[in-house]
């Protein structure tokens, strides 16, 4: 029983009501949600769509995300997954905004692939899923192939890029 004076106090919490209640108990008040600090950035990267229903440009783009992914995972400031275009197709079109939420992803890399006359074309952006405003974008005319060579100075290059924006230079 309460006294007076613990009447006078306030309400109680429900593990005061109910004693055999803990903080893990659906019964009981539920704490405000306070996301971790993230030691490192964690950032999704979706295949880069064609412009158009060209199967080359969808297989191009495939594999310049993916190897882009690779970069990015590869360095130690940073954590990078890939989300296939498989499960893309499949989902609703609110999936990925729910997905960036669950699995807390910062940022998005995100693009597509165009095709030109002589060589394809690739956009690609930067997008902070907190706000989803674009923090970065370049356009590769005709050097989206460039991405995949052997010596990598361009997805060196983009990745150098990326890092300097989403580590060195975090937004506040």
């Amino acid at each position: 029983m309460r006294s007076v004076q613990q009447w006078l106090a306030g309400p109680r919490t429900a593990s005061q009501r109910h004693p055999t209640l803990n903080s893990q108990s659906p019964l009981s008040d539920p704490a405000p949600y306070v996301p971790p600090e993230l030691s490192r950035p964690l950032v999704a990267v979706l295949p880069f769509r064609p412009n158009g229903d060209n199967a080359d440009l969808r297989i191009l783009g495939e594999e310049i995300a993916d190897l882009l992914r690779e970069r990015l995972a590869a360095d130690p400031a940073m954590q990078a997954i890939l989300i296939s275009s498989d499960f893309l197709a499949k989902a609703p079109p609110h999936a990925l905004e729910l997905i960036c939420r669950e699995l807390r992803i910062g940022h998005l890399i995100s693009g597509k692939c165009h095709g030109t006359a002589s060589e394809p074309s690739l956009y690609v952006e930067l997008s902070d899923t907190r706000e989803w405003h674009i923090r970065w974008a370049n356009f590769y005319r005709g050097g989206a192939r460039a991405l995949l060579a052997a010596e990598g100075e361009a997805m060196q290059s983009m990745a150098g890029q990326l890092r300097r924006i989403l580590v060195e230079r975090p937004p506040h």
